[in-house]
């Protein structure tokens, strides 16, 4: 499995194209928001361009998210095409953020490692506020109940003032 491609061996006749397989293990993801539930399929082309490099492909591959709403954790499948450039930094220029420059990673780096090409594009893809399912429905408290109570965290305490007052003039 291939995981790093040398920008210098790619020419404007032959570019270089890689299919390889990606492992979880080697992705570094947020802790306890995404996990990895399959290792990623990654097909990508790389093409030298007169100046840096388009890199284009596709990612398929399975991470688990917590719901925003219920807390439950799901899978979330991802399947998407990409393509974006490469640019030498001398590239970047001061000003205006053109629509076109948010498809441009500028790098002077010689080597592209594919386990960042697959971080991004999941980071990229992920929901903003990830939804189980259309019949979700949003956790509800009642007043006798707390969030879960860990010993030695007292992040809960202020809640836990809050729910002992509420029990006392309920009585």
């Amino acid at each position: 499995m291939k995981r790093r491609i040398n920008l210098s061996e790619v020419t404007v006749k032959e570019p270089i194209k890689v299919d390889t397989e990606i492992q979880p293990s080697i992705l570094e993801l947020p802790e306890g928001e995404v996990i990895p539930a399959s290792p990623f399929k990654l097909h990508v082309e790389v093409r030298k361009k007169s100046v840096g490099y388009e890199v284009s492909g596709r990612i398929e591959g399975e991470v688990e998210l917590r719901c925003s709403r219920c807390l439950k954790r799901f899978s979330e499948r991802i399947n998407k095409d990409f393509c974006y450039e490469i640019m030498p930094t001398s590239e970047l220029t001061g000003g205006e953020i053109k629509k076109g420059d948010l498809d441009v990673k500028f790098s002077d780096e010689s080597i592209l490692d594919l386990a960042e090409v697959v971080q991004e594009q999941i980071l990229l893809n992920l929901p903003v506020k990830p939804i189980c399912g259309e019949e979700c429905r949003e956790v509800s408290f009642s007043v006798g109940e707390a969030p879960v109570e860990s010993s030695g965290d007292d992040r809960w305490s202020k809640l836990k003032e809050l729910r002992d007052k509420l029990r006392e003039k309920e009585k």
